[in-house]
């Protein structure tokens, strides 16, 4: 069962050399004896590619010094898998975070919030790291990576951007107003002239430390994140887990500046304390433009008589407060779905 998944894994140039050598060493076996071997023999390969790796830079290097070979014979380096790498990755701590040594990505790192550009360059010189992709083995002058900093647009990752503390000073006060007013006010939808258009909008209660309220909440699965707005943080008295330093994709395709946001976590859970969950949300200023509330009697009164009873109804439009992104929705919904005739759909 696992040799499949092994082999998947695997790139073409190492699977096209696999089967040449299996072919050529085909013997006449028990067939059922052959495919228990399969996995045992797939490895026995990969090691030998390795070793044979080896030999062939000690070869070029330990006896190689007294010659002079043309740069144009030495192979260009990709970065692109080989045996030898997938089993030297496979070691502990290989593919660990250069700040914190954790097995994640060092450029989704949330340990760093605190630490100085200065900070952060000299901890990826000392781990010997590549400057651009943050991987281990090279240098950024032969780094072929296709890394590019949302701020500067230079070769680097937005957490190693000299200019991610600088602020906007250096922008026409014009063009800070607009960046700022486009990152705040990041629209979800588009009021329509002609007709409603309700989304997945809904009461819920939060709960912290002894506080509670109710606010209007958006379940929005085209957003990566969930968010809360920064005036209910202050009402809640929440405190910040973390921080993350995050640039959001605009609806015309643009990216917001990269600012730093607050991570807190709060219970919520339905106006019947039925159900309840914690989830974990970022602080923003303001989420999204005025939002309707379901107000058609007869519309109601045709989810009534299917047991669909709304929370978010009325003529007022109070602010969403919450945004309950993709993060979260997958424990939240329960899958059942009403289709009406009338182009509406009851989640």
């Amino acid at each position: 069962m696992l040799y499949p998944v092994v082999e998947s894994c695997l790139p073409v140039e190492i699977l096209k050399a696999w089967d040449r050598y299996r072919l050529n060493r085909e013997v006449k076996e028990d067939s059922i004896l052959t495919k228990e071997k399969v996995l045992e023999n797939l490895m026995c390969f990969l090691r030998h590619e390795v070793e044979g790796g080896e030999h062939r830079v000690l070869a070029e290097t330990a006896f190689g010094n007294g010659m002079n070979r043309k740069d144009t014979d030495k192979p260009v380096h990709k970065d692109e898998p080989t045996a030898a790498i997938l089993i030297a990755n496979s070691s502990a701590g290989e593919n660990n975070c250069v700040f914190c040594d954790r097995s994640h990505p060092s450029q989704e790192c949330q340990k760093i919030s605190n630490m100085n550009y200065d900070g952060r360059k000299e901890q990826v010189m000392r781990k010997r790291c590549c400057l651009v992709c943050l991987k281990r083995g090279h240098m950024a002058k032969k780094c072929h990576s296709n890394v590019r900093c949302l701020i500067c647009e230079r070769r680097h990752y937005v957490l190693l951007c000299p200019d991610l503390r600088k602020g906007n000073s250096s922008l026409p006060k014009s063009k800070v107003a607009d960046e700022e007013a486009k990152s705040t006010e990041i629209l979800l939808t588009n009021l329509s002239s002609e007709y409603e258009i309700y989304l997945k909008t809904i009461i819920v209660r939060l709960r912290h430390k002894g506080k509670e309220v109710c606010v209007r909440a958006l379940m929005e699965d085209g957003s990566h994140q969930s968010y809360i707005k920064k005036s209910l943080v202050a009402e809640l008295n929440l405190s910040p887990s973390g921080t993350e330093v995050l640039s959001q994709g605009l609806f015309d395709g643009g990216i917001s500046l990269a600012a730093e946001h607050g991570r807190f976590s709060v219970t919520v859970e339905n106006l019947d304390r039925k159900y309840s969950t914690s989830v974990s949300l970022f602080d923003q200023p303001k989420i999204c433009s005025t939002l309707s509330r379901m107000r058609d009697k007869t519309l109601l009164t045709k989810l009534s008589s299917r047991g669909i009873v709304l929370t978010d109804v009325g003529r007022d439009t109070p602010s969403i407060r919450i945004l309950l992104g993709a993060d979260v929705l997958g424990s939240i919904l329960t899958g059942r779905i009403e289709v009406f005739t009338y182009s509406l759909s009851a989640v």
